[in-house]
Formats: C-alpha cells, sequence, structure tokens
C-alpha cells in the first residue's frame, strides 16, 4: 500500500490550492475533485483547528493591542475575522477603537451598526452581546 500510495502521490503532484484539472474540474491536493470530496466531520475540525491558529497568528500581527483586552474579546475578534476576514475586521474602525479603550457598551452597539449586522444579525448580536456581557 505504501508504494500505492508514494506512485499516486508521485504522479498527481500536491497543491494546497484548488486548482482545474485537465477535465476541467476543480481540483485540490492530491488530485481531489473538489466535486466527489466528503468531508468526515474530524477531518473538518482538523481544518478548521489548522485555520483558526494560523488565523490567530494572523489577528495578533493586525491588532497589536488584542492581548491587553480580555480573551472573550480576542474571541471575538478572532470569529469575526474568521467570517469576514482581517482586512474586513479592521474596518470596524469605532468598535475597534471602543474595544481598546475598554468601552465594551459602546463597542458592542458600533458592531450592530453595521452592514456585517445586517447580513448576519443572529451571529452579530450573539458576538455584540458577549462584548456588552463584559460591562457589568
Amino acid at each position: 500500500m505504501d508504494n500505492l500510495l508514494e506512485r499516486i502521490k508521485h504522479h498527481e503532484g500536491f497543491r494546497s490550492r484548488p486548482y482545474t484539472c485537465t477535465e476541467g474540474h476543480l481540483t485540490i491536493g492530491y488530485g481531489f475533485a473538489v466535486k466527489d470530496l466528503e468531508l468526515d466531520e474530524d477531518i473538518a475540525e482538523e481544518i478548521l483547528l489548522r485555520k483558526v491558529q494560523s488565523l490567530i497568528t494572523r489577528v495578533r500581527k493586525k491588532f497589536n493591542w488584542l492581548d491587553s483586552v480580555p480573551p472573550a474579546v480576542q474571541g471575538v475578534i478572532v470569529e469575526m475575522s474568521y467570517q469576514m476576514g482581517v482586512s474586513g475586521v479592521s474596518k470596524f474602525k469605532k468598535a475597534l477603537h471602543a474595544m481598546q479603550m475598554f468601552q465594551w457598551k459602546s463597542a458592542a452597539d458600533e458592531l450592530l451598526d453595521s452592514r456585517w449586522a445586517k447580513q448576519t444579525p443572529n451571529r452579530a448580536k450573539e458576538l455584540s452581546n458577549i462584548i456588552r456581557g463584559l460591562d457589568g
């Protein structure tokens, strides 16, 4: 089995990013056609864990003040970054400034005063309530 796997790996090659194969299918990894992929939940959780670990590094680099705020705030910023990207979260200037100043009510209000809150209201309410809950 080892020889078989090594031979397939050699002939397919590894691509960490999606590409279009010679048959026109979106493909990733060792020739995995995306249309044929099925993810077991444990594999999806492992991918999620790796993505979040990498994201935390990028978030900490962008928001160098993050370690000074409570872990709950850090988690909210990381989750928002997972959804919108770090550059998307960086547009929340008033909310981020309020978080840096430990002004939780103001930060929560600013999060809800956004296009993001209109597009994903349940998530926005839940995350803003985490921030608001630090106020008392």
